[in-house]
């Protein structure tokens, strides 16, 4: 009895002189904040470490026109400050078994406390999730380690290109570190890489989170060497939707285009029709497909990809106007038959002739007409074949030319990627 006696009064003497010599306590006076505390000074004057762990529960919106990426997240960082005053006893006392865990204490101990001067690179906005109250929370243990979460939503610039769009790869580096302290004074390490398996997204992207690499956990500014933590963001754009809504279409209208070759020359409407239609489609595809896509220095992938489509329908257009011109200078130069009036005289005579020399003479006018319309009907028949074998030379060339088209195009930006 008297030595539980003693304990309780030895618990409460240290409890008193902790308190006295303390400006701010939580738990029962048992984690207290010195009277000499200041929350200016590092906490180690050699060098302080600070853990940055960013939680992604979901990306919202990543938005292609400024260039930002959206997460909303547990923002935690934790860090060791030994000048805290902790009665291990009366927190045992208090929390029993779970004294060895975190320690949650009411928030609003931490603007006594000093707090790490984090600074995101590229942040654009930092927005603290409110429901009743701020979700917030800050823990101690029992190492004198101090973890503050926050519930935020928060948008950083991601610069990004286009130029392979819409089989783009974006590489985003998320970096936390200290705007006051360069390396010297302050260490930023990771607390955690988020699960990139349990973050929700209804994105345009396959999402993929690694650990920074090495070159990225240091940035040079003009007071000198700072340390950052973080994590690296691959952004991966899901190519399936613009496969089936443009890729497809285009390539089919090409195709389809080819359909011309096999078109008669002598059908104009049919095939110009048929070759216009397609033509005008592509462009109005192009035009569309530019109106909504994300700006890029020079051309993208998908622009690429549908200009090319464009010109293989105009040059379906060219070979048949190539055909249409050849047809009509062969029109145009074509020799007129000329009968003159010497040769008409002579065929009178010819007649006179024939009428005493029977039928003979008779059959002959009759035998160079009938040679004269089968010269002609053969140069036409041999000037459709010309033209019929041109229009099965391009349709062989043509589709290996789209062939060869895709191969290059497919592998190159897969290459890139």
């Amino acid at each position: 009895m008297v030595q539980k006696l003693v304990l309780v009064l030895t618990i409460l003497s240290c409890s008193y002189q902790l308190a006295a010599n303390s400006k701010f306590c939580a738990k029962g006076e048992s984690i207290c904040i010195p009277e000499n505390y200041s929350k200016f000074d590092l906490p180690n004057e050699t060098l302080t470490v600070v853990h940055v762990g960013i939680d992604i529960k979901d990306i919202p919106k990543i938005n292609d026109k400024d260039f930002s990426v959206t997460l909303n997240a547990f923002f935690v960082v934790r860090w060791t400050d030994r000048r805290l005053l902790l009665d291990r006893n009366k927190i045992i006392e208090i929390l029993g078994e779970e004294a060895n865990d975190l320690i949650p204490v009411d928030v609003s101990f931490i603007k006594e406390l000093w707090l790490p001067d984090a600074e995101i690179l590229n942040l654009k906005e930092f927005k603290t999730l409110t429901v009743l109250s701020k979700l917030e929370g800050l823990w101690i243990n029992m190492e004198s380690e101090i973890m503050h979460a926050v519930a935020a939503r928060i948008e950083f610039i991601c610069p990004m290109t286009f130029e392979t769009f819409p089989l783009d790869v974006q590489v985003c580096y998320f970096q936390v570190g200290s705007f006051n302290y360069d390396s010297n004074k302050m260490l930023f390490h990771d607390e955690l890489i988020a699960d990139e398996t349990k973050i929700r997204s209804v994105l345009d992207y396959s999402i993929h989170i690694n650990e920074l690499p090495t070159a990225q956990k240091h940035y040079t500014a003009i007071t000198g060497n700072f340390s950052v933590a973080g994590f690296e963001l691959t952004l991966r754009r899901k190519v399936s939707h613009y496969i089936i809504t443009c890729y497809l279409p285009s390539g089919m209208f090409v195709i389809v285009s080819w359909i011309s070759f096999l078109i008669p020359p002598d059908i104009v409407p049919g095939r110009m029709t048929l070759l216009i239609t397609v033509f005008l489609v592509l462009v109005n595809i192009f035009n569309t497909i530019t109106t909504n896509i994300p700006k890029a220095e020079g051309l993208t992938a998908i622009e690429a990809w549908v200009i090319v489509c464009v010109l293989f329908v105009f040059g379906a257009l060219v070979e048949y106007a190539g055909i249409l011109l050849r047809m009509k200078m062969k029109l145009s130069f074509a020799p007129k038959p000329f009968v003159s009036r010497n040769t008409s005289v002579e065929s009178q005579l010819m007649l006179h002739q024939s009428a005493g020399n029977g039928s003979n003479t008779e059959e002959k006018p009759v035998r160079k007409k009938k040679k004269a319309m089968s010269q002609v009907k053969e140069a036409k028949f041999d000037e459709k074949n010309r033209v019929a074998r041109l229009d099965l030379l391009f349709l062989v060339i043509f589709p290996i030319l789209f062939f060869l088209f895709n191969l290059v195009y497919w592998f190159s930006f897969m290459y890139m990627n």
